[in-house]
């Protein structure tokens, strides 16, 4: 995950943005004292689907990602954005996956590149 996408949400005629970024996580943990990459590896499993993601847990997390961009947005505010864009979370969830070539490819790392070997004379 690249934690760099950002999305705009709007709510009272009034644009967000929203981060789910390590400020966010951050924020999540101080509001919930549970652990944020925890939160996402949970949510990446279908958690939220399964019924083990609670309301409060994602709200705090939209929190978190407001906030960061904005620190007059209150949990309660959050709430209200989350409301009026239920599709929000997932959003913001997609916009911070890596996009096809921000990972390196595999056998790509940095070293010492080998040398084809040469044949032997006859």
């Amino acid at each position: 995950m690249n934690l760099q996408g950002k999305i705009t949400l709007t709510h009272d005629g009034r644009a967000y943005a929203l981060t789910i970024n390590y400020a966010a996580l951050c924020t999540f943990e101080e509001v919930t004292g549970k652990n944020g990459f925890a939160m996402l590896n949970l949510l990446a499993a279908g958690g939220l689907q399964a019924g083990l993601v609670s309301a409060r847990d994602l709200r705090a997390l939209i929190f978190g990602g407001l906030k960061a961009h904005d620190d007059t947005v209150t949990l309660e505010l959050a709430g209200e954005i989350l409301d009026a864009n239920p599709d929000a979370f997932v959003q913001a969830i997609k916009a911070a996956m890596p996009a096809e070539g921000d990972l390196p490819k595999e056998g790509g790392g940095p070293g010492k590149r080998r040398r084809p070997k040469r044949r032997r004379a006859k």
